[in-house]
Order: structure tokens, then sequence, then C-alpha cells
């Protein structure tokens, strides 16, 4: 096991230890959990979106005409949004 020390503000330290006893840990352990996290290499999407993943690429859609229809249902939420705070 490899022991580091590395310098941070007083500042960070404290939101480190707030989080570490939010969460039932230690700080050293907190720390180390962390590292570790950002060790590990990315999940691949398809572990992370599950059968949503299965589904595009079933659809034949491109990653370009998924993007347009995301930003088009997004503004139209936001028009939505917009529109019922107009009515309350």
């Amino acid at each position: 096991m490899m022991m580091l020390q590395i310098p941070i503000s007083p500042e960070a330290e404290e939101r480190l230890a707030q989080r570490a006893a939010a969460s039932g840990q230690d700080l050293p352990s907190y720390v180390a959990k962390l590292v570790k996290c950002f060790a590990e290499p990315p999940a691949p999407l398809e572990e992370l979106s599950g059968p949503i993943y299965e589904r595009f690429l079933e659809s034949g859609m491109t990653d370009d005409e998924l993007g347009e229809m995301l930003e088009r249902a997004k503004h139209e939420m936001r028009t939505e949004r917009r529109t019922e705070g107009q009515d309350s």
C-alpha cells in the first residue's frame, strides 16, 4: 500500500472532513476512497445505461440525430416550464 502526503488548504480539509463524517468514515479512509474512484477506468456506456443503450443501438439513430432530438426535447421542456410559470 502506498502512502501519500499532499498539501491541501485548510478549507478543503474542512470540507473533506465534513463529507467524511457525513458518510460515517474517517478522513483518511474517505480520501482514499475518492482517490481510488478517480484511479478506476470509467464505466462503459453500456454498463451505465443498460437497456436504454440497447434501444438506442436497435433504433439505428446516429449520435447526431440523438443529440438533435435531446436538444429539441430540452427546449420544449423549457418552453413548457415558462408557460406554466406565467399561468401561476
